[in-house]
């Protein structure tokens, strides 16, 4: 959940960064006759990519914090997960060793 809620944020943070900087460029942007080189409805069509990239990263950092809100709950109710014997054989000191011959000093 950590990892997901992380980087939702920096997809979140980076297309708002970027939506900005782009908003207020187009704004900065006059003609030769001094008007405004874009309209208003230019530069939200223009800004449309970074608020899906604003919608990504809302979207992951919601999973993840919903994944965190079942992982809490699930602590607080005590709930144990079944966990299998473990398979591997016993310890043999004959077996190991290095696998390359270390020169003795």
């Amino acid at each position: 959940h950590f990892w997901l809620a992380t980087i939702g944020i920096v997809f979140y943070a980076a297309s708002m960064w970027v939506a900005g900087v782009t908003q207020g460029l187009m704004w900065r942007e006059y003609g030769a006759d001094n008007y405004l080189v874009n309209s208003f409805a230019e530069t939200v069509a223009a800004l449309h990519p970074m608020y899906l990239a604003r919608a990504f990263g809302g979207i992951l950092y919601l999973s993840g914090a919903l994944i965190m809100a079942w992982n809490v709950w699930q602590t607080v109710a005590g709930n144990l997960r079944q966990e299998e014997p473990l398979r591997q054989p016993a310890y043999d000191p004959a077996a190991d060793r290095p696998l390359v011959a270390v020169p003795a000093e």
